[in-house]
């Protein structure tokens, strides 16, 4: 059989398929009834545009055709069109060999997925693709002729968002460390925080609120011995103290006697203590606060969770020269930011997806979803805060027409940088790509304000369109396949500001970028950085700020221009009204990368890598001001008449009003990403003052100079 089998190849290339493509077409028109029909030019521009793989038969007559497959990609996606193998080589486990040669060709360049529709009648094609690890994704009615059911199948590769990361490869740019050893940070308790869970005590809710992030897995407690010698030498003889049964239940770490710790400890009492100057100044309670620290560090811990204000007024101190937190109890609090006005979205197919807290009413609902998706009881229970847990954990979910489609939860974000995200989509739902983007980028822009952190999202298994979307923002896998992570830096980064974002994005993160501003070059050129392990290596501008988006990097020298945008389009676009809308947003705000539409003579200034700095002009009562900045992926020509819906729906125009933009037939298509509305809007009076406020200047697109760029960027995000 291996004799056999070694007689067969796959080939690629058009100048290799070309020759067999009289076979492809006549071996799938005998066989509609599985594979469907194409014309003989499809399958031309398929061998083409290298999407067709033909399997042949070495054999001392020469080469002849033995099956073919035919597929499509588009990144981070693939998917099988036709594969078909000649009646007589079947069961020689050469279609597998033909899907092998995709799988590797994907896996190679980093593809998530790939996917393979398939009727349900055909019994023994399902079965092959069952073998082949392609679940049910969702079902699909086929055509009207017909009347079958369509399996959609879809296949996760072991690429970078499944398989472990080690270093810094092509996967893991950044040499990102998370894994499941280490995600879920161990904290030591002070016994002050044990009391505070006391009724009445003025702290009781944040006590409370750590202890329900634990049951969340969000971290880890602990205590030291020095507790109990604690209790021991503050407890009432006679009396049986409840506390000791408490601690009971809690692992144990001892401080390690010897020169090394009393010299940790030495120099901790400068740092915590420093007006004390003599040994002879400390009581019993500083001793021990120094010696909880001291075990904290001897043991490589997260951190120490206390309420003594000598200890965190210590705190940043302590994590630069130890590298360990003190934290207090509130840290594990999350933040009541502000959500939208309108959580409505349209979808292009008509839909309207609502984005919504979750409330009690809905936890029966969201249990459901989670227990479909094969999460246990336990950790269903994580992932679904209930009562106190509220306070330490935001729950979202995007209904569609009243059905459930995906659920989200994040936690507050920790003093060490570290914040929790769970996300869980129905993707049997005909609307969960959709709901997979809301989440996403509604999730996204709410670390805006959070500054530089780390992100650690989670998935239940078969969460296809979460990887493949995540990997759109950066997104990496970890040693957990059941987990992804990004960095999130949330600033514009300028040359006043560097020092500051580049010191927080290192102690929040490990990450280390240049000490000093690297002057623009190109959009391709290379930023060294120091990944968290100490390892240096470079990424490409481009990379670097797609890896740590939302992000922008304006360094000297890099272009930047202003566009102009009218009123009744900017919103839509951009998303910078502080009103808000009674009406549901457009389908644009469901994309990461969106399209501004322009005149044919714009695209010499939008070169890949130019910031756009954008105009809501005075047209129809606009405001005269520069409401947001972003970065151009792309720029390109076409003509109106060539325009697809691809080209649209991520933009704010359709055939109707394309000509308030111009009626010149062709057009440039700006494909911008890294949206960040200014907190201080820039207003006309400000740029003429800078010189690029003259009428000239914004009724079409205009260069600025690197140093109105600075004022611009001074002014919005007030930095001084």
């Amino acid at each position: 059989m291996k004799t056999r089998h070694n007689q067969f190849e796959v080939v690629s290339g058009y100048s290799n398929t070309a020759l067999f493509l009289n076979e492809v077409q006549e071996s799938a028109d005998q066989h509609r009834n599985s594979l469907g029909f194409f014309a003989k030019s499809v399958f031309e521009e398929f061998a083409r545009r290298d999407h067709l793989y033909v399997l042949i038969e070495k054999s001392p007559e020469g080469r002849r055709y033995a099956g073919h497959l035919l597929f499509q990609r588009s990144f981070p996606r693939g998917r099988i069109v036709q594969m078909f193998t000649l009646q007589k080589h079947r069961r020689l486990g050469l279609a597998t060999k033909l899907l092998n040669h995709l799988k590797n060709y994907l896996t190679l360049n980093g593809f998530i997925s790939i996917y393979a529709r398939v009727a349900e009648d055909l019994i023994d094609a399902n079965a092959f693709w069952a073998k082949q690890q392609f679940y049910v994704q969702r079902v699909e009615k086929g055509g009207a002729t017909r009347n079958r059911q369509i399996l959609v199948r879809c296949h996760e590769l072991v690429s970078h968002q499944l398989f472990p990361t080690s270093g810094i490869n092509a996967d893991n740019p950044l040499g990102l460390t998370i894994g499941s050893s280490n995600v879920t940070p161990l904290f030591l308790l002070d016994l002050n925080v044990l009391f505070d869970l006391s009724p009445r005590r003025l702290r009781r809710d944040e006590a409370a609120g750590l202890f329900q992030a634990e049951r969340m897995n969000f971290c880890r407690l602990a205590i030291s011995n020095e507790i109990r010698e604690e209790l021991q030498r503050t407890a009432t003889q006679g009396k049986t103290d409840p506390m000791e049964g408490l601690i009971s239940i809690f692992p144990s770490y001892p401080l390690l006697q010897g020169k090394e710790s009393d010299q940790i400890i030495d120099e901790l009492a400068s740092l915590i203590f420093p007006d004390k100057k003599e040994k002879t100044q400390f009581n019993a309670n500083d001793h021990s606060d120094l010696r909880h620290v001291a075990t904290v560090i001897q043991h490589d811990l997260a951190g120490l969770i206390t309420n003594d204000g000598a200890i965190l007024s210590a705190a940043s101190q302590i994590k630069a020269k130890y590298g360990v937190e003190v934290l207090s109890p509130a840290a594990f609090k999350l933040d009541d930011t502000m959500s939208r006005f309108n959580n409505e979205f349209e979808t292009l197919e008509k839909s309207t997806l609502k984005l919504l807290d979750v409330s009690v009413k809905d936890e029966p609902t969201v249990h459901a979803l989670l227990s479909k998706l094969n999460l246990s009881g336990s950790i269903i229970a994580s992932w679904l805060p209930t009562g106190m847990q509220s306070g330490i954990a935001k729950r979202y979910a995007v209904w569609n027409d009243g059905i459930l489609v995906g659920y989200v939860t994040w936690s507050a974000k920790s003093s060490a940088g570290l914040m929790n995200v769970r996300i869980a989509i129905d993707e049997t739902n005909s609307q969960a790509v959709n709901a997979t983007r809301v989440i996403l980028i509604y999730m996204l822009e709410q670390q805006t304000s959070q500054g530089a952190h780390q992100i650690r999202m989670e998935l239940p298994s078969h969460q296809s369109y979460v990887r493949e979307l995540a990997a759109e923002f950066g997104f990496k896998g970890t040693q957990d396949q059941h987990c992804l992570t990004k960095l999130v830096l949330g600033n514009v980064l300028t040359s006043e500001t560097w020092n500051a974002r580049q010191n927080e994005l290192a102690t929040k993160s490990g990450l280390k970028l240049p000490a000093t501003i690297p002057a623009y070059r190109n959009v391709d050129q290379q930023i060294q950085v120091l990944t968290p392990d100490g390892n240096q290596t470079h990424v490409t501008l481009d990379v670097l700020e797609s890896l740590l988006s939302p992000a922008l990097l304006c360094l000297p020298g890099r272009p930047a221009v202003i566009t102009p945008v009218q009123r009744n389009f900017s919103e839509p676009l951009l998303g910078h009204s502080r009103q808000g809308s009674l009406l549901p947003h457009s389908t644009v705000s469901l994309f990461q990368n969106r399209h501004y539409l322009s005149s044919h003579r714009t695209l010499r200034h939008f070169k890949r890598g130019t910031l756009i700095l954008f105009y809501e002009s005075t047209k129809q009562k606009g405001r005269g001001e520069i409401v947001a900045i972003a970065r151009v992926r792309q720029a390109y020509l076409k003509p109106n008449d060539s325009l697809e819906t691809s080209d649209l729906e991520k933009s704010v125009l359709n055939m109707n009003n394309i000509t308030s933009i111009g009626k010149s037939n062709m057009k440039t298509v700006t494909v911008f990403d890294n949206i960040f509305t200014l907190p201080n809007p820039i207003p006309l009076k400000t740029l003429k003052r800078i010189g690029c406020g003259r009428p000239n200047d914004l009724i079409t697109t205009h260069p600025v100079t690197n140093a109105q760029l600075l004022d611009i960027l001074r002014e919005a995000f007030n930095c001084e």
